[in-house]
């Protein structure tokens, strides 16, 4: 019996690591790398008018070598070259484009990629942390996340007078669970340190890929016009 017991838990476990392995390795549609691209610029044309700064969007030298890792990242391929189970970070320059490839990414995800009962959320860093500081930190713990401009949001100080960052503490938490956090941020890897704590970026670095997008900004300023 205590043998019968052991071989029937063997056997469950092994089907619920293979389910669990399954959920965050598995395509949900195939498509071409000119399919990807298609969709990459339409929806990063879109995340353009909803920042009120509409026009192409221009694949160059600068952002071609990120959006290939995107499109690897998407159909699980070139492994050795991006983690396809974990998040992304992605770094620039004021303007440099990151926060509207994100944002496209993400959506192309959320097309393409993510089960239909998951979308990732996207909201700037200083509006979340104002969220978690009213309703606390679990209604963000598991749900993917884009957070755009990350670091950007001031620390706080708790009752006791001590410092703290309320997305520091999400982002720990987020690490716990496995949960997918993407991100936009002007810093790089030893300022976030700086600024969350060596604690929570190595917890971080388990579960987000960093990539610097280079490239000087593409904003018009209309004030010379």
């Amino acid at each position: 019996m205590a043998l019968e017991m052991i071989q029937k838990a063997l056997e469950r476990a092994e089907r619920e690591r293979n389910n669990a392995l399954a959920k965050i390795t598995r395509i949900e549609n195939e498509f071409s790398g000119e399919e990807f691209k298609k969709l990459f610029i339409k929806r990063a044309e879109m995340a353009m008018i909803e920042h009120r700064t509409p026009g192409k969007f221009i694949v160059d030298e600068n952002n071609k070598g990120i959006l290939n890792l995107m499109y690897y990242y998407a159909t699980r391929t070139n492994v050795d070259m991006i983690n396809p189970t974990v998040g992304i970070v992605l770094a620039g320059k004021y303007g440099c484009g990151k926060s509207i490839m994100m944002s496209a990414f993400c959506k192309v995800l959320t097309d393409l990629v993510l089960p239909p009962t998951e979308k990732v959320e996207e909201i700037h860093a200083m509006a979340l942390a104002e969220m978690i500081k009213k309703n606390g930190v679990m209604p963000y713990a598991k749900k993917p996340l884009l957070i755009q401009d990350l670091g950007k949001e001031e620390n706080m100080q708790n009752n006791y007078g001590t410092k703290m960052n309320p997305i520091g503490n999400l982002l720990a938490i987020r690490a716990e669970y496995g949960s997918l956090t993407f991100a936009s941020t002007n810093y790089i890897w030893k300022s976030l340190e700086d600024h969350y704590s060596e604690y929570i970026t190595t917890r971080m670095r388990e579960h987000v890929t960093f990539m610097v997008l280079p490239g000087d900004s593409r904003r018009k300023d209309f004030s010379k016009l």
